[in-house]
């Protein structure tokens, strides 16, 4: 596919997968429940930040966006809906993703605000706490499609998702996934006890960056994990496209359902949960992963 042809799917993917993700958290977040932090961006006209950096302020929502816009390249949402397929795909979005993190970083420390450099504590702790249970969820995928290439590990389903053979793995991703996409119960950089963090600092166009970028992850997530789990664009009856959405979006509300049963944890919480439980459970599904290999089952 060519560049342009690349950057006009991207945009697409991005705009619309962004638009519904807000319009299925308005729909499933009950009054009573925090919302997620793409909705709590306040699209105000105007705000002025005493001591704020000039660069460093306006650049963090610009490189969360673009990380966001990077990840959807690799992603295959059909036959053929694919910006490019690299063979290193899946560790391209594992680096490309965390720009979000980034830019949240960047926003925080430049707004030089009580409140906007804890947020950005927080987000550095929240990013400790899931990238290693998160990338032990990869491995399993990866070592089971035995390729990197996120087109790779679709076809290496097409017999049977790895949801099945790796339940332990799925049921990583979905918690971790809640906490790199900073959905309850893992909001605290976005609580109010802090103003709602970076976003208390954002406005006009610069708040809209944020909503998309917040969304977009969102969206990605919940993408990326069909891909891993649920076997993609793969599907009978419906063109692949319609599965990828269907997947991607039904996902996206377990993960939203899930969450909300679950009181909000705090940064040590997340970092307790993340160093006793989740590791734990990620080197167990790795080691399973590797017997099942041995034993011959799987593509």
């Amino acid at each position: 596919m060519g560049m342009i042809a690349t950057a006009a799917l991207v945009l697409v993917a991005l705009v619309l997968g962004a638009a519904l993700t807000l319009l299925v958290e308005r729909l499933s977040t009950p009054h009573h429940v925090e919302p997620g932090p793409a909705q709590a961006a306040d699209v105000r006209h105007s705000l002025v930040i005493a001591n704020s950096d000039r660069w460093l302020l306006p650049a963090g929502p610009v490189v969360a966006l673009t990380g966001v816009a990077l990840a959807l390249v690799v992603l295959p949402f059909g036959p053929g809906l694919i910006g490019r397929d690299l063979g290193i795909g899946v560790f391209y979005v594992i680096v490309v993703i965390d720009f979000v993190v980034l830019g949240l970083a960047l926003a925080g420390w430049g707004a030089n605000t009580a409140h906007a450099v804890e947020a950005c504590y927080r987000i550095i702790a929240q990013l400790v706490a899931y990238v290693v249970p998160l990338g032990l969820a990869y491995v399993g995928v990866i070592m089971m499609a035995r390729s990197l290439s996120t087109v790779a590990i679709v076809e290496a389903q097409s017999g049977l998702w790895f949801v099945v053979l790796q339940p332990i793995g799925f049921v990583l991703y979905l918690v971790t996934g809640l906490m790199q996409s900073y959905r309850a119960p893992f909001l605290e950089p976005f609580a109010a006890s802090i103003g709602g963090g970076v976003l208390d600092v954002s406005a006009g166009w610069s708040a809209l960056l944020w909503r998309i970028a917040l969304a977009g992850v969102l969206f990605l997530v919940a993408a990326i994990g069909a891909l891993l789990y649920l076997g993609g664009a793969t599907g009978p009856l419906l063109p692949g496209w319609a599965w990828m959405i269907i997947k991607t979006y039904a996902l996206m509300a377990l993960m939203l359902w899930l969450g909300r049963l679950v009181r909000p944890f705090s940064t040590a919480q997340m970092l307790a949960l993340s160093w006793k439980l989740l590791i734990p459970l990620g080197l167990l599904n790795v080691l399973l992963v590797g017997g099942l290999i041995l034993l011959g089952v799987g593509p």
